[in-house]
């Protein structure tokens, strides 16, 4: 076999492995979320457990100044009150966030297994992933969050988890640079603007290096990681590739303290 068919088989090989990868790639995608979510329940099912036992307590000392029935039995009685109704509104707010959670969950695996193409709203789609990222403690807490949607963006013909996963792989990127950061500030942005819709994903981090950013979009390329937490460096090369169907495109612009990416889908 010549030289030159030698490098169209490794070529379609090559092709065929990444699109296998892709395929695998795409439907991991609700199992690793899933993961993070159910260690991250027990959280909020410890404070609801904290918060239960506390109105027990107090339901019991109700009994007792009830059974008093005094002026200053009625005062306490008032106290307790209160307290009792701020403990019971912070379990409903951890109650309706888990359903919340668990909500969304179930809506982006159902969304994420249809096998044909769908009229979408990106920004319907960010916006759910975004919600699903309170599972993350450092994004809930530590991040300064500023997002922006313009209304009445195009929907988009495609498959909800090419954009789903694509989006999750940035924001993951971005939220790994700010672990670091002094100011730690993630910015999401939707727009229409010469026929394409515009999804921009700002960091406050350290930014790319200028000697690696011609490789970021290499497959397997990485700088983070270490051997007890290895990193398959497949993040941008992946949205990218889940991207190019539609003719998205991703540009990169980075200086130390501020990286923006965009994602740029046009109107066809």
């Amino acid at each position: 076999m010549c030289v030159s068919a030698l490098k169209f088989r490794s070529e379609e090989l090559l092709e065929r492995a990444l699109e296998e990868l892709r395929r695998y790639y795409r439907h991991s995608a609700v199992g690793r979320r899933c993961q993070g979510i159910v260690h991250n329940l027990n959280a909020p099912l410890q404070v609801l457990s904290f918060q239960m036992e506390l109105l027990e307590q107090k339901l019991t000392e109700e009994q007792k100044y009830l059974a008093e029935g005094s002026p200053l039995a009625l005062v306490k009685l008032a106290s307790l009150f209160s307290q009792r109704r701020k403990r019971l509104a912070q379990i409903r707010q951890e109650i309706e966030e888990l359903q919340d959670l668990t909500y969304r969950l179930v809506q982006q695996g159902i969304h994420e297994d249809q096998e044909e193409q769908l009229q979408l709203d990106l920004n319907e789609i960010y916006r759910n992933e975004l919600a699903l990222y309170q599972d993350n403690l450092f994004y809930k807490h530590q991040v300064q969050k500023r997002f922006s949607f313009q209304d009445n963006l195009p929907p988009i013909l495609g498959f909800y988890i090419d954009f789903s996963q694509s989006f999750r792989n940035l924001v993951d990127n971005a939220l790994e640079a700010l672990e670091h950061a002094r100011t730690r500030r993630l910015v999401v942005e939707t727009r229409f603007e010469d026929q394409s819709r515009i999804i921009r994903i700002g960091d406050s981090g350290g930014g790319i290096p200028a000697d690696i950013a011609d490789r970021i979009f290499d497959p397997f390329f990485t700088t983070k990681g270490s051997p007890e937490n290895p990193r398959a460096g497949l993040g941008l090369f992946m949205a990218r590739r889940l991207l190019a169907p539609y003719g998205g495109q991703i540009q990169v612009a980075s200086r130390p303290g501020e990286t923006w990416v965009t994602l740029i889908l046009p109107v066809r």
